[in-house]
Formats: C-alpha cells, structure tokens, sequence
C-alpha cells in the first residue's frame, strides 16, 4: 500500500507515491495552472507505476502557508480523495516540510516572506518545534540563525507528518499567506 502526497503551496506542484521505501515523484512548475495539472499528475504517477487510486492508504498533504488557489485546489483533492476512500489524511505545514528536509546539524529556521512580512518556524537539529509558526514583519533577529533552503525531501516529510497522526478530512484547513480581508 502507498502513501500519496501532494504539495500545491507555490508555483511548484508536487506529487508523490511513497511505500515506506521508495518515493516516486513529479515535479511540474505551474503558474496559476494547479487545477489543470494536479489530477493529471497523480494520475501519471500512479499508472507509470502500475498502481491504482485503491492502492493509496493515506495522504500526506501540505497546507501552507502558501498560495490562496494553489492550496485549495490540493486541499480540496486531498480531502475529497480521503473521504471518499476511506482513508487516513495527514497534514504538514510548508515551513515544517522544508525544516525537516534540511540535513542541516542544529537549530534551523524556514522562512517564506510575502508582500508584507514573513512567515516563521524554527526547529532544532532533532525537529522539535523551538518557534511555532509566525508571522512577523521583521526578521532581523534571524540574521545569525541557518535558514533552510525551500527544497524538499518527500520521503523526510511523509515519516515526520505521519509521526504527528491524521486529521479528520472536514477539519483539514489551508494556512493562506494573505489575510483575507474579513479575518483583519
């Protein structure tokens, strides 16, 4: 059985089938294009590699913080896919998917910045939590700490999503990069 995973957050679009050994992974850069390309792309990955929807045990998806369209379009899959499986769901944040993919031996900091400010998460080397994601406008103070570069290690973020337990398929909730005016 195969764990899918499915990150929409940025212009990159990734998917991946992962069995506990080997990751089996597509990468396509999609510029406002996710809606065209997700169900495509796990659809390739699945029959390049003579599996079916019905081999999918569980899901790994990334929440954000990230794009508004690209997150709900991989969220909207991912949970749909879940309930109507019948399978398990499990939730990472995109700071948390590039701190764990670090190798990097000692507190890290993963920051994603946008037009306003950054979003900020810091782990130590054993990827416990030191800062709980934020958001702050300066991040100055940051300047002496190693901050990871945004790649991923697919295989890295499903053991570590998995190791915090699945989320009901209806509490499954994006981390939006803008404020929606409403929240403000």
């Amino acid at each position: 059985m195969y764990t899918l995973f499915i990150d929409t957050h940025g212009e990159i679009i990734t998917v991946a089938v992962f069995n506990g050994n080997e990751v089996i992974e597509k990468s396509k850069e999609s510029h406002y294009s996710h809606a065209v390309f997700l169900a495509p792309m796990i659809s390739e990955v699945l029959s390049d590699n003579n599996l079916s929807i019905r081999d999918i045990k569980d899901i790994v998806v990334v929440n954000g913080p990230g794009s508004f369209t690209g997150l709900r379009i991989g969220l909207s899959f991912a949970k749909t896919l879940a309930f109507s499986l019948g399978i398990s769901i499990y939730v990472i944040s995109s700071l948390s998917s590039y701190l764990v993919s670090s190798d990097y031996n000692g507190n890290k900091v993963c920051v994603l910045e946008d037009n306003k400010g950054y979003y900020v998460s810091e782990f130590d080397k054993f990827n416990n939590v030191i800062l709980e994601e934020c958001y702050l406008e300066d991040i100055s103070s940051f300047k002496d700490k190693f901050i990871v570069p945004q790649n991923l290690d697919v295989k890295k973020v499903i053991e570590y999503a998995k190791d915090s337990g699945p989320v009901d398929s209806h509490l499954v909730r994006a981390n939006y990069v803008k404020k929606i005016e409403v929240e403000k």
